[in-house]
Order: structure tokens, then C-alpha cells, then sequence
């Protein structure tokens, strides 16, 4: 028999494309509690980003519950890290991050999926300054070296996975 998953309030983090949201959804519905994408709350339409009150406002309307599951690494500004048990971070190899956003990328620009409030990803947005292509390449290594360090300050208990097949496993287990 299956144990009951012992976490109640799980963050779910890593650069973009590394698989967050589809996880956490994953551990939301296991858990039968609240996904929270913390996207959602930030990216208002048309791409403006949400002033940092309005943010935490939101995040903590949504994260006052019991139960809950997120996914996004706002660092401290959601104050996410304070509240959860369980932080898992999905550290895979640029090669994987890469092919992912780019194959997720082509994907939503045909589809013309919409992300969150209205928006959606454009060929124009592709190929400029604000491309989630040029984010990855800009944040990836960083993040890989200062996420340790940022990780210890906080109480709750902590997985990294360095591959995608871990994740698999551990979900399996």
C-alpha cells in the first residue's frame, strides 16, 4: 500500500522549460489541493508585470490555504520558500533546457496556446530582447550557482533533481 504523501505546502522550482508547472500539477492532483502558477499571478495582460504588492497580495490570497502546490522561482517575492515543507528544484542540463523551450516555444506559437491572462507567445517576442529563449540563456547558469546557497535559508526539506528520469522515478516511488 501507497504512503499518504507526507507534504502539505510544496514549491516546485527551476529555470524556465525545466518541467515546473507540469510537475506541480502532477503533485496538485495527487494531493487533491490548490496548484498555484505563480506566472499566472505575475504576467498581467499584455506581458506587464504585476508591481510587487499586487504579486505578494495575490500569492498569499492563494497560498493562505493548507494545502497547496506552486511552481515558479520568484525568489522571495511570492514568500512561497517561508511557507513550504517541501521545495523541489529541477536542475537538468542546459542541453535538455534548451531543447525544451525551443520545442515548447515552436509548439505555442502554432498553436497560439494562451498562457496566462491573455497572453501569448509571438514570433516578434521570439526574436527580441524579451524571447524566454534569451531568459534561459541569460539565467540558466546563474541560477544554477546561487540556488544552493539561496536554498539553505529556508527550514523546509529539499530535493534536487538532475535529470528528468529521477523525477519519474521518485513520482513512481
Amino acid at each position: 500500500m501507497q504512503q499518504p504523501f507526507p507534504y502539505q505546502r510544496v514549491c516546485v522550482i527551476g529555470v524556465s522549460a525545466s518541467g515546473k508547472t507540469t510537475l506541480a500539477k502532477i503533485l496538485a492532483e495527487r494531493m487533491q489541493c490548490d496548484h498555484i502558477e505563480l506566472d499566472s499571478l505575475y504576467h498581467e495582460p499584455g506581458w506587464i508585470e504585476a508591481n510587487l504588492d499586487d504579486f505578494r497580495e495575490r500569492a498569499a490570497l492563494r497560498m493562505s490555504a493548507g494545502q497547496w502546490v506552486c511552481d515558479g522561482f520568484y525568489a522571495n517575492w511570492a514568500r512561497q520558500f517561508d511557507r513550504a515543507d517541501l521545495i523541489i528544484w529541477l536542475d537538468y542540463p542546459f542541453r535538455i533546457i534548451l531543447r525544451r523551450v525551443l520545442w515548447r516555444t515552436l509548439k505555442r506559437l502554432i498553436t497560439k496556446e494562451e498562457l496566462w491572462n491573455g497572453n501569448h507567445e509571438s514570433w516578434k517576442m521570439t526574436f527580441s530582447k524579451k524571447s524566454i529563449i534569451a531568459w534561459v540563456f541569460k539565467v540558466y547558469w546563474k541560477r544554477k550557482s546561487e540556488t544552493p546557497r539561496f536554498l539553505e535559508l529556508f527550514e523546509a526539506e529539499k530535493l534536487r533533481f538532475s535529470h528528468p528520469r529521477e523525477v519519474e522515478r521518485w513520482l513512481r516511488s
